[in-house]
């Protein structure tokens, strides 16, 4: 195999291995824990923004099927809540089709992670057998990973500088449409979720990213060592 397809599958590994780190830490830090979003509407008492009260089981009903829905794990959002009495549908027909989009976006990252996965598996096939294939490896992944943290980097520096501006821009990027602009006297998900429960939930996953793509630097750096050791005996 030539020098040039060496690097080409050194820099599609370390890639396809970024992405899976960045998407499995969204996820870890948005749903691994299934009470997540509702512990933070309570501590933030966002359910006060709500025109009208919902009881405790409402509430952690409400959270806990909408966090199930966006992870593609459960098909439909039909949550029903009671409100003076009467039971009623929660979700607006336009926030409706915002979360589906939301969702949807979702399954393409995931769909996105599985792909990385196959490159991941099939590009250490190719490099298994390189000459000190981990250190080249490891200088592949460093490159890749400045890359990455550059990037992240003039995100968080937008969102500090502007949240407002910067969460308008990131949904104008994502959706195609202007569902997204929900009315808070209609669309009640956004007087329960507003920017600033975004904005905790960014920080968080922004923490989580970096800790998930530095920790193969760790491994790759004591594993080259290790090969260093050994040609060394």
């Amino acid at each position: 195999m030539s020098k040039k397809f060496n690097n080409i599958y050194l820099y599609l590994f370390s890639i396809s291995l970024i992405y899976f780190l960045l998407f499995t830490a969204f996820y870890f830090v948005c749903f691994f824990d299934k009470n997540g979003l509702y512990n933070q509407v309570i501590k933030m008492k966002t359910y006060n923004n709500l025109p009208f009260k919902l009881s405790d089981f409402d509430l952690k009903n409400l959270c806990y099927e909408l966090m199930k829905y966006i992870s593609l794990r459960l098909p439909f959002l039909e949550t029903k809540v009671t409100i003076n009495g009467v039971l009623t549908d929660f979700y607006s027909i336009r926030s409706k089709i915002h979360m589906g989009d939301v969702r949807n976006l979702i399954m393409y990252f995931r769909n996105g992670c599985f792909i990385s996965i196959i490159i991941c598996i099939y590009s250490l096939f190719k490099i298994i057998n390189i000459e000190n294939v981990i250190i080249k490896l490891k200088n592949a992944y460093i490159k890749t990973l400045i890359a990455t943290f550059i990037f992240i980097f003039f995100i968080v520096v937008f969102a500090c500088l502007n949240f407002n501006l910067f969460f308008t821009k990131f949904h104008e990027v994502l959706f195609t449409n202007d569902l997204w602009l929900l009315d808070p006297n209609t669309d009640y998900i956004i007087c329960l979720l507003p920017e600033q429960l975004f904005m905790t939930y960014g920080i968080r996953i922004v923490i989580a990213m970096i800790i998930a793509i530095l920790l193969p630097v760790f491994c790759l750096q004591l594993l080259s060592r290790t090969q260093l050791h050994q040609e060394a005996k």
